[in-house]
């Protein structure tokens, strides 16, 4: 709509002349819009750090509660002589740890030998803080549940907060019983085994996160051994004694025990491990060979996969892809038996953990990373300890996004990530 400002200074003159008269300005208001401008994309991109803190971790020992050694991450290997890894921090806690790396949205837990639970801020890798537990033993690896953090000793479970010193204790083991199993999870529940050495008992235990007060127990008689891995698959908790596998189900809250040697070819011992991989839960026994199960079962009666080695130390997988760390190298096969590679090495190899993508290996103190797109390609690291005469052995590693975690037993505490950039001059 056009507008008219029309200012007048007066009529003096006469009536004849005020038509013409230059006394009256006029200013005319054209009807054009003004120019319309792009909208502004208002989007912003979150950081990888803002990620993080908004994510819900659950983490525990081998990777999950499969036992597999598998953590989904989109981490790639940096192919091409223009990339790289990077170390990207270093620490030395000079302490003893036993057990496996926990992470959660804030802290990588360390949990040692000596009774103190470390909490390393896990983007700048500094140490935020650390708790002492006296007279108490870290060796088995506890668990994060939705970012909230519980670590056992030999005799108790505790919640400790990623926020401040706060902990709760949640768990006790009653008197000449210890607990004997790292924490694994089904739901909101934690899941271990107990076990008297001088009463021959062992007890399968669940106590709920959300009501520390709900708990569980199923006990065995136990004559020569009982393993202290438990892995859970579907709605049943399944772990190792004797000459017999463990079955728990969780819907019905009953337990039964099966034999795994019904032709006296099958022996399992301490040693033996168990996973669960592709609807299998596979088993090896002392004579290095892997057999599995197929899941659901109702008799669980073992199969041979066809795989055997002269030593096999490690192994896990993930969909149909099965590896194995042995005394000189890794190998990786499908489920089903069929061998697909092998990587020979004059030393052994141990599988730490592993994605879609990279194999974290260790030969003592040195860590390797292993692209599974390309078998040839690889990048190696030592880890040295700074004092003279210090065994250094790497006992834990974590993949976490695009960053590595490693652990040795000594306490030196190393982080890795794949954006090296190598400049060729």
């Amino acid at each position: 709509m056009s507008e008219k400002i029309v200012i007048d200074f007066g009529d003096e003159k006469p009536d004849d002349e005020k038509k013409n008269s230059a006394g009256r300005i006029v200013i005319d208001f054209d009807d054009e819009k003004p120019e319309e401008k792009e909208p502004v994309n208002a989007e912003i991109t979150e950081t990888a750090e803002e990620i993080i803190l908004k994510t819900m971790f659950n983490c525990g020992f081998r990777g999950n509660k499969h036992l597999n050694n598998f953590v989904e991450s989109g981490i790639v290997f940096p192919e091409g002589i223009e990339n790289g890894f990077r170390k990207k921090f270093s620490i030395n806690l000079k302490d003893t740890f036993f057990n496996s790396i926990l992470e959660n949205n804030r802290h990588i837990i360390l949990s040692s030998g000596k009774g103190r639970v470390y909490f390393i801020d896990r983007f700048s890798g500094k140490p935020v803080r650390d708790i002492l537990f006296e007279g108490e033993s870290f060796e088995k690896t506890g668990l994060v549940y939705e970012n909230r953090i519980f670590i056992n000793s030999l005799q108790k479970i505790r919640e400790i907060s990623s926020e401040d010193i706060n902990q709760k204790e949640i768990y006790e083991s009653r008197n000449g019983f210890y607990i004997w199993s790292s924490l694994n999870r089904y739901n909101d529940k934690i899941v271990f085994t107990e076990y008297s050495p001088d009463r021959k008992t062992a007890l399968l235990k669940t106590v709920s996160v959300t009501d520390t007060s709900d708990r569980q127990e199923t006990d065995i008689h136990v004559k020569d051994f009982i393993s202290d891995k438990i892995c859970i698959a579907g709605s049943s908790a399944y772990f190792l004694y004797d000459k017999e596998i463990f079955v728990y189900d969780f819907d019905t809250m009953t337990g039964e025990s099966f034999p795994v040697d019904r032709t006296n070819e099958i022996r399992t011992d301490e040693n033996s491990i168990l996973f669960y991989l592709n609807y299998r839960l596979f088993i090896t026994t002392h004579f290095n060979e892997i057999y599995y199960i197929d899941l659901p079962s109702a008799a669980y009666n073992p199969k041979y996969s066809g795989i055997k080695a002269d030593y096999i130390n490690s192994a896990g997988g993930f969909d149909d892809n099965l590896f194995t760390g042995t005394l000189d190298g890794w190998k990786f096969y499908k489920t089903s038996g069929l061998n697909i590679y092998n990587s020979d090495d004059e030393y052994e190899n141990r599988i730490e953990c592993i994605s879609r993508n990279i194999i974290v290996l260790s030969q003592k103190n040195k860590i390797i990373f292993c692209n599974l797109n390309r078998f040839q390609e690889a990048e190696a690291y030592v880890i040295s300890s700074p004092e003279k005469g210090e065994t250094t052995e790497i006992i834990s590693a974590l993949i976490s996004g695009n960053e590595i975690f490693i652990l040795t037993g000594n306490g030196i505490f190393e982080v890795y990530t794949n954006d090296k950039l190598n400049i060729h001059i």
